[in-house]
């Protein structure tokens, strides 16, 4: 059976939505701090319904609304910003072209588990993180904290991400935890330069296992937009930034699906001003546990995660 990324199905939240444009005039308490947010709500939505299904490689795009003292999610009101602000996610330079049932390498939208050989298709946009972060310490929506804070998986879209283990298992790649495999590029696009954006990653890890031998393996993405730096604002002990400060890697074996035992969660901060694009390369990187990439008759596994992106007022 296969093990995928993240892991306790949440219970619903009921909130209460105001909607209406931004106000300059609004009331705010000393130090409170304001975010622009993707949101999936019913009533404000980030992506316009319906939310199709993948598995795709389709470019997909999302904006933001305001969130009044959306630092600590006191409160929860969501209200449209007067100019439009919005991201664009897609992959590009994928080697990964041709796999069959999974489309490509990399898709939105795409889960393991439909049958032995497909991917299970789901929602490209969803707040079905599979992970609830009830002590608020893995997730943070401003740059400026508090830690912990700002990100409510009940309400907060995040783009499904799948990477597909199916070229690994029929090329038969080493398994060694020094084997990483490149998949292409991760692009964010804004549609008008913004400043010190946050991404926040949930779960980055899977396992599969197969005679009671597991293998684990994680994405891993590599900053390459240039003079720009990461930062970890929180997450947990598996998710780690580099030296150079360009590189989100995995730290520990073995690798797991979880976002409290073996996945990589999180969230980094983008330093910088007028950003209109961000580029990672991503890459997949196996634990060398004893287990296999999938079998001849089970070949659906892969990497499944999330990803949003908060900002500071602009």
């Amino acid at each position: 059976m296969l093990t995928c990324s993240l892991s306790s199905i949440r219970s619903v939240l009921t909130c209460i939505i105001i909607a209406g444009p931004v106000s300059t005039s609004l009331a705010q308490a000393p130090n409170v701090l304001s975010t622009y947010e993707l949101v999936q709500d019913g009533v404000n939505n980030s992506y316009q319904p319906p939310v199709p299904k993948g598995p795709t490689s389709i470019p997909q795009t999302m904006t933001f609304f305001y969130n009044k003292n959306g630092s600590t999610d006191e409160g929860i009101y969501f209200q449209k910003l007067k100019s439009e602000l919005s991201v664009t996610f897609s992959f590009d330079d994928q080697p990964y072209i041709n796999v069959p049932q999974h489309v490509t390498g990399m898709t939105f939208g795409a889960a393991s588990g439909a049958s032995s050989t497909h991917v299970r298709s789901v929602p490209v946009i969803n707040t079905n993180y599979y992970y609830a972060d009830t002590a608020r310490k893995i997730f943070t929506a401003h740059p400026q904290g508090p830690v912990g804070k700002g990100v409510n998986l009940f309400m907060n879209a995040g783009l499904q991400v799948f990477i597909s283990a199916k070229p690994l298992l029929a090329a038969n790649a080493p398994k060694t935890d020094t084997s990483r495999y490149y998949y292409g590029k991760l692009r964010l696009q804004f549609n008008k330069p913004v400043d010190n954006p946050v991404i926040s990653f949930i779960g980055l890890g899977a396992t599969t296992n197969f005679s009671d031998k597991r293998l684990g393996f994680a994405t891993e993405l590599e900053l390459q937009t240039p003079s720009l730096a990461l930062t970890k604002l929180s997450g947990n002990e598996e998710m780690q930034i580099d030296m150079t400060k360009t590189k989100i890697l995995h730290s520990k074996t073995p690798i797991t699906g979880n976002c409290d035992n073996g996945a990589a969660c999180g969230s980094v901060l983008i330093k910088g001003s007028q950003i209109s694009t961000l580029v990672f390369n991503v890459y997949l990187r196996p634990d060398g546990g004893p287990g296999a990439w999938g079998t001849e008759k089970v070949s659906n596994s892969g990497d499944m995660w999330h990803i949003t992106v908060s900002l500071p007022e602009q």
